[in-house]
């Protein structure tokens, strides 16, 4: 029989990568917290829990409706994919996570984490390794992740992202488009990121390729660098891409290369079988790059 599961991560932020995992995770007996206003049309709107993004009334609020569907018949709570776990995040989001597993173990929840990134990860992180090894089952979608629960003595299993469990289908057409990625959260933050980013480009591509589209894989996030790339790439143009699945397959099905920083770009890249280039300061590209004998550049 299935069970009422609560579905927990970066969801509701209009990031296309977090929204097909929720595709591949969600089912009608799920409920899922929301952390941005983005809601989706497949999920019925009262399953649909909007979080605040003060952090002690967010804590609040997770324990509050935690319990709630417990009594409704709740009985497993799911991490889903995502980097949820990293030292670099705030020290209260660290405790957070802690204090939310707690309760879910008081409740007598079952947890585990599907198909998760870990980011920076230390025997000192208490919270998050207590958080971790308070869970029932453990899978991760990259080597590096993994050797990091090893160092801990945390229990998991490898496994691949869960957006290669949607099925896209290929459409017979023309491929000329090369498709550029970049996370804007990341590049906002960092000159230096930036300007590496700026050099990995220009290692594959020419001020006069045409042809050429930026792709904004997180809305309100991405799009501040279409202006600056424009003055670089004057052919440039930029694409909203949505997480429909007909969308996607339109778009991928004309692309020939994917040239990008956006995890998810490249891991769509590999489903339709286009080779693509690789740049982040996070593993999970690195990963993937090594794995698919693509090049990749650290930032």
């Amino acid at each position: 029989m299935d069970e009422k599961k609560l579905i927990v991560g970066y969801y509701g932020r209009n990031n296309i990568g977090d929204d097909l995992m929720l595709r591949v995770l969600y089912d009608p007996l799920s409920y899922v917290f929301l952390q941005g206003d983005n809601f989706y049309d497949f999920i019925p709107s009262e399953k649909q829990i909007l979080l605040s993004q003060k952090p002690f009334l967010k804590l609040a609020q997770k324990i509050y409706n935690l319990f709630h569907l417990k009594i409704k018949g709740c009985t497993q709570v799911v991490f889903g994919g995502g980097t949820q776990f990293s030292s670099n995040s705030k020290l209260f989001t660290q405790l957070d996570i802690f204090i939310f597993v707690i309760f879910c173990r008081i409740f007598n929840l079952r947890v585990c984490a599907e198909s998760v990134g870990v980011g920076a990860l230390s025997k000192g992180d208490i919270f998050l390794i207590g958080a971790l090894k308070m869970m029932s089952q453990i899978s991760v979608r990259d080597n590096t992740s993994s050797n990091k629960l090893k160092i801990t003595n945390i229990k998991h299993e490898v496994v691949r992202d869960l957006v290669y469990k949607l099925d896209f289908n290929s459409k017979k057409t023309k491929r000329e488009f090369t498709l550029i990625t970049a996370t804007g959260p990341v590049l906002k933050l960092n000159d230096k990121f930036t300007k590496n980013f700026y050099s990995f480009l220009e290692t594959y591509l020419k001020k006069e390729d045409k042809n050429v589209v930026f792709c904004v894989f997180q809305k309100e996030e991405d799009e501040y660098l279409y202006e600056i790339l424009k003055q670089k790439y004057p052919n440039l143009e930029m694409l909203e891409l949505s997480s429909s699945i007909q969308e996607i397959e339109n778009v991928f099905s004309k692309t020939k290369e994917v040239v990008g920083m956006r995890y998810h770009s490249l891991i769509l890249a590999d489903i339709f079988d286009i080779p693509f280039k690789g740049f982040s300061y996070d593993d999970k590209v690195k990963d993937l790059c090594f794995l698919k004998n693509m090049p990749f550049h650290r930032t």
